[in-house]
């Protein structure tokens, strides 16, 4: 049978056959309803509002269009009420008062009951008679009415709308082709496909197996390295034995040219191998990425309702939103987010007066900043209330019996933060449906280090508190230090990295027999890995130690290792069976050697320290900085900047830029630089000016310059090498390997190796 098309046609009639957009109606309507609650906010608090209101107006026009073209009359009446309301409001008729925000919202919640309604019965059937004429007096700047919630009506709305969670469902991702044509009058193709979780993590999962294919590439680069190698001793041997044999000379010239070019185009191989596996793994881990707005787009509303509840003033910012993070490390923080939030406007915001009172401002202010950082998520929540009360957490651990009066005395304001997230401590003296009872905090840890994250406590009292939490953008992968340890090697995840030190036994403070170190002002204790693991030391004891500061919560302390290595993105594989239940790991990764590294669970690693006793050593610090090289690249093209960043950033140099010559010098004055790779033709000062200005300044004259031009004129090169110039890259024969063989040539790799 042929398909039936879209409509029918009658004459000149064509009638729409809905069925076939409801679906895409409702998604569509959903999202510009979620956006108006959402900008509402904002431009009530005067934040960008220009702007704001016409991405709103514009939301509400597009829904008011789409209802009148599939004859939702009622939600087409609804959606242009709502709007004439901004439009008053854009007038400077009208302003937007507590009742008029109410009002605004009761309405959006009547537009998704017909969303609702039409998903189950293809109908709008909703009673808007009440709210129209409400708004319509809002809108003519007349007296107006809140109108009675109808319970049924919005137990309704609850059971049938879609949870609020990512627009893709929980079992599947929806994969965008493109944006979506919106065009009613003829079919158009299918632009979005729907994948199941299940198969993207069976993607994912084949993708990272790959990793061996890298593995054996560069094993089998380093084995033609080292024929290569053989070869030139035994061509060497034989000129020193003075065999003149023509022929056999002839083919040992050959064979050194053969294995030049194999042991060239395998290194290259073995890299490129690389970064196409690992492009091609971070393409895959990408379709289980959501924006961090998927937890967010309903705080504001629920911020506000919170606020009102409580008889407080809250004005809330979210910045960063757009921050893409894995699907199932947003499921797990949603609850945990909503928790602190919660906890900010109850415990930390104060009452209009109380803030009035301590010479604030009546409005208190909560913050949800997100980043990227590291490979990581950081997301920072704060407020500007009373902070913590460190002496009534004193007061209360001794109270409940968490420690005796004596022990809490000498407890720092470190120690004391802690208590908060101890099961059933509250220092709440009322039990309300919003908090009280004791339980919360302590989840928040559980689900954070569960997802491999920390999280750091920042208050001071009368001024407010920030909690800072990091989480790894994907389940799947994670960035690290490689440590070694007695002989076998680790992964330390960055987000748990403070900075890292080099310590000798010559300098030490000593504390009832166990050595501790100064660092950031204060004295931290200093564990052995090897103590901590039961793992047998070496032989001989060194004169110089790596230290890493690690962090959980506000638990510092200083980890002594063998050796560490520069920090690296590395995927994570599940762990074997026999290693389910060792608490101090949370997972492993394959290396370049096919070795299996465990990941250390670093606040397991600082439980188990905190039980064992240390030897002394000595500390001698040295900042993190310091072993990592610095990099300064100067070019008046921000693409190519952008390109040289990205290469010597993944290979774990410190890299800053400058635009020109001037820049640049001033740059090098005010900060070491172990490297500088320049351009030529710049504005202001040129790369010649650059080098000669740098070979002149006696602190400057011994840094290395790496040329980096477009310019293949052999007089030109020779002029920048007669001036100081160490290596000279033409831009059309330019890549990541010539790059990085020129700066580890000049400076070594990233810890001076």
């Amino acid at each position: 049978m042929e398909k039936r098309p879209a409509y029918e046609r009658s004459g000149r009639t064509m009638a729409i056959d809905k069925e076939k957009y409801i679906g895409k109606f409702i998604d569509e309507g959903l999202e510009n309803t979620a956006l108006v609650e959402t900008l509402i906010f904002d431009i009530k608090d005067g934040v960008s509002v220009e702007n704001d209101l016409a991405t709103l107006l514009r939301a509400l026009h597009t829904l008011k269009g789409s209802s009148r073209m599939l004859e939702f009359k009622r939600i087409e009446e609804l959606s242009h009420s709502i709007e004439s309301v901004f439009a008053a409001f854009r007038e400077q008729r009208i302003g937007l008062s507590e009742n008029a925000v109410k009002l605004i919202l009761s309405s959006l919640d009547l537009l998704k009951s017909g969303f609702a309604l039409i998903q189950q019965t293809k109908d709008d059937c909703i009673n808007i008679h009440e709210h129209i004429k409400n708004l319509s007096l809002l809108a003519a700047n007349e007296e107006f009415s809140l109108p009675k919630t109808d319970d049924a009506q919005t137990a309704e709305i609850n059971a049938s709308l879609p949870e609020k969670t990512p627009p893709r469902e929980q079992a599947e991702i929806e994969v965008m082709a493109e944006t979506i044509q919106k065009e009613t009058r003829k079919d158009t193709k299918q632009e979005s496909i729907r994948i199941s979780l299940d198969k993207i993590n069976g993607i994912i999962k084949s993708t990272a197996s790959l990793q061996s294919l890298e593995i054996s590439a560069k094993s089998i680069s380093q084995d033609s390295a080292a024929l290569n190698k053989l070869i030139k001793e035994y061509s060497k041997t034989l000129k020193e034995q003075k065999i003149h044999d023509p022929a056999v000379m002839a083919n040992f010239r050959k064979l050194e040219r053969l294995g030049e070019r194999l042991n060239s185009s395998l290194r290259n191989y073995a890299i490129d191998a690389g970064n196409r596996i690992r492009g091609a793994y971070d393409s895959v881990i990408s379709l289980r990425t959501l924006p961090i707005s998927t937890i967010f787009d309903n705080y504001p509303r629920y911020v506000y309702q919170l606020s009102q509840e409580l008889g407080k003033k809250v004005h809330l910012v979210i910045e960063g939103k757009e921050n893409e993070i894995d699907k199932n490390i947003i499921e797990a923080l949603s609850e945990v987010f909503m928790h602190m939030v919660r906890n900010s406007i109850d415990h930390g915001i104060e009452t209009p007066q109380e803030r009035a009172a301590a010479g604030k401002n009546e409005t208190g202010n909560l913050s949800i900043v997100c980043s990227r950082e590291s490979g990581s998520m950081k997301i920072v929540i704060s407020d500007d209330g009373r902070g913590i009360d460190h002496e009534k957490i004193r007061r209360k651990a001794i109270q409940a019996g968490f420690v005796t009066e004596a022990a809490a005395a000498s407890l720092s304001k470190e120690d004391l933060t802690n208590f908060i997230f101890q099961s059933g401590f509250s220092t709440s003296g009322n039990v309300s449906s919003v908090s009280g009872r004791g339980i919360g905090m302590d989840i928040v840890r559980e689900s954070i280090e569960a997802l491999k994250g920390s999280i750091i406590v920042d208050s001071a009292w009368n001024k407010g508190t920030a909690f800072t939490i990091m989480v790894p953008l994907s389940i799947a992968a994670l960035m690290g230090f490689p440590v070694e340890c007695g002989g076998m090697k680790f992964i330390i995840p960055s987000n748990f990295v403070d900075t890292i030190l080099l310590v000798n036994k010559e300098e030490i403070i000593t504390v009832v027999d166990r050595p501790e170190i100064k660092y950031d002002d204060r004295i931290i204790k200093l564990y052995y890995l090897s103590q901590i693991l039961n793992i047998k030391p070496g032989s001989q004891a060194p004169d110089v130690i790596f230290v890493v500061i690690i962090r959980s919560y506000d638990d510092v302390a200083a980890l002594a290792v063998d050796n560490i290595d520069s920090m690296r993105s590395v995927i994570l594989k599940t762990m074997p069976a026999f290693m389910e239940n060792m608490d101090v790991f949370s997972g492993i990764v394959l290396n370049e050697d096919y070795e299996m590294l465990s990941v250390l669970h670093i606040p397991t690693v600082i439980k188990m320290a905190k039980r064992i006793k240390t030897i002394d050593i000595k500390k001698r610090g040295i900042e993190f900085e310091k072993l990592r090289k610095s990099i300064l690249v100067v070019d008046d093209s921000g693409a190519t900047r952008e390109i040289e960043c990205e290469i010597l950033q993944a290979e774990g140099f410190m890299v800053d830029t400058a635009s020109d010559g001037a820049q640049a010098l001033k740059a090098a004055k005010t900060k070491h630089y172990d490297l500088i790779c320049t351009d030529l033709n710049m504005p202001v000062m040129d790369g010649f000016m650059l080098i000669e200005n740098i070979r002149k300044n006696e602190a400057l004259s011994g840094i290395p310059i790496i040329v980096i031009s477009s310019i293949a004129n052999e007089k030109e090169q020779e002029r920048a090498f007669s001036m100081g110039a160490a290596r000279y890259i033409v831009k059309n024969s330019f890549n990541n390997h010539n790059l990085l063989e020129a700066v580890n040539s000049l400076i070594g790799g990233t810890n001076g190796q």
